[in-house]
């Protein structure tokens, strides 16, 4: 089994020579790892290992083999990554989990947290993480002079297998959970020469790459009512665009109708959690527009949002019910759509001709399917529709695709079998 250490830290006088102090700005020690991914597949070249059960052999006309996977549910492997840190001042040490052990909207392994951390995440939730990979950020105080301290990050260093997986999904590169590491000095400098202590949360905000917003005079807006407003357009000229949560002290609520449409340089855009709203048209006609990180808070998508898109993923909040007509139309490299249990409708033309959508997996309580919803989607091959979706608005939800390569997956006796078989679509029971 391959061990792996994902920091050491020597927080020494080497590393405080870097230190710049300066008039009322605090000026941290800090050191960090690279990221450590740990690759759930199969032969992998970095991460740690896992074991697989070989379930079987196929083979091709020529009589060459694939050996195929299976990871089986409760099954447990080691995973161990541990913090290292070697100090002689008072640090704060933070662990930053990128989980992304999820296939077709289920958790592939569950694992705790060892004792001793402290979730600082939900601290963090009124601030948009600019390296938003993260999905938990802990935390423990180390005292100086701790000689080679050694800490575990999973508890009792295992990870369960909470579902079977088997064949390529093993091999998917996009399924990893990663860790990385940072000390940041407990004790900042200020100009008289005092030490004052800082929370965990106002050091790892000091961390450069973690916040940055867009600078505040780079946006249009107009009054929403006396404490916010709506950006009604960006005239920076970033690629990268985080979205301020506040400009001239009013609260961002909403992206107004229109207010990327034709920019032809923004490729990422993270709008901030104080958005309910994105207007009609908000980023329509944006080719360059790879990705869009939704505010969690968002609980209204309007007509052609991204209507003619360069968008290539996308995650839906829980808080959107309906994605209305004609919202991802003609995203031509639209490949992945993660949806929240909260969704009820798709709407007209919701993601038509949608040309590089291969697999979609709709969520529970889904009840609605519109008018071509997925028309002209000429590379879909599977659909999964819950139990819960009963109302299919035509027979052209899916015209102009190529039935002979898609599956509608579901229950049996479902709706969604009944759409498939009145329309000439192959059905698989799930």
């Amino acid at each position: 089994m391959q061990k792996k250490k994902i920091l050491t830290a020597t927080l020494a006088s080497t590393l405080a020579a870097t230190v710049i102090a300066g008039a009322g700005t605090f000026a941290y020690l800090q050191a960090n790892t690279g990221t450590i991914t740990n690759k759930f597949g199969k032969n992998a070249d970095t991460g740690l290992d896992i074991t697989l059960t070989e379930t079987g052999v196929t083979l091709d006309n020529e009589g060459n083999g694939e050996k195929i996977y299976e990871i089986k549910p409760n099954q447990q492997d080691d995973k161990d990554p541990t913090v290292t840190v070697t100090n002689n001042i008072d640090v704060f040490t933070f662990v930053e989990i990128s989980d992304k052990t999820t296939l077709d909207n289920n958790k592939i392994v569950n694992y705790q947290v060892d004792e001793g951390w402290t979730k600082l995440t939900d601290e963090l939730a009124d601030y948009e993480l600019v390296n938003d990979e993260v999905t938990d950020v802990y935390y423990r105080i180390v005292a100086a002079d701790a000689d080679n301290n050694e800490f575990a990050v999973i508890k009792d260093n295992r990870i369960t297998y909470a579902q079977n997986v088997t064949g390529d999904k093993i091999d998917n590169d996009d399924v990893t959970i990663a860790f990385q590491a940072f000390c940041i000095d407990k004790a900042p400098f200020v100009e008289d020469g005092k030490d004052e202590i800082v929370s965990a949360t106002d050091a790892y905000k000091a961390i450069p790459r973690v916040f940055a917003y867009e600078p505040e005079g780079n946006f249009t807006t107009v009054a929403v009512d006396e404490d916010t407003v709506a950006v009604t357009g960006y005239t920076g000229t970033n690629t990268e665009v985080n979205i301020p949560r506040t400009i001239d002290g009013k609260t961002v609520v909403s992206i107004a109708n229109n207010a990327f449409e034709n920019n032809t340089t923004v490729e990422k855009v993270v709008v901030p959690s104080t958005v309910t709203e994105i207007g009609v048209a908000a980023f329509q006609s944006t080719p360059n527009l790879k990705e869009v990180r939704l505010s969690k808070n968002l609980n209204e998508l309007s007509d052609e949002a991204f209507f003619n898109s360069g968008i290539e993923s996308i995650t839906i909040p829980a808080g959107v019910t309906d994605i209305v007509d004609s919202c991802f139309e003609n995203c031509p490299l639209l490949e992945t759509v993660t949806f929240s249990k909260g969704l009820k409708m798709l709407g007209e033309n919701a993601f038509k001709s949608c040309i590089s959508l291969k697999t979609v997996v709709l969520p529970d309580g889904l009840e609605s399917l519109g008018g071509n919803t997925f028309k002209g989607c000429i590379n879909l091959e599977s659909v999964t529709i819950p139990s819960s979706c009963t109302s299919f608005v035509d027979d052209e939800i899916f015209k102009n695709c190529d039935l002979t390569k898609l599956t509608i997956k579901g229950e049996a006796g479902s709706a969604a079998q009944t759409y498939a078989e009145n329309n000439g679509i192959t059905f698989e029971a799930i």
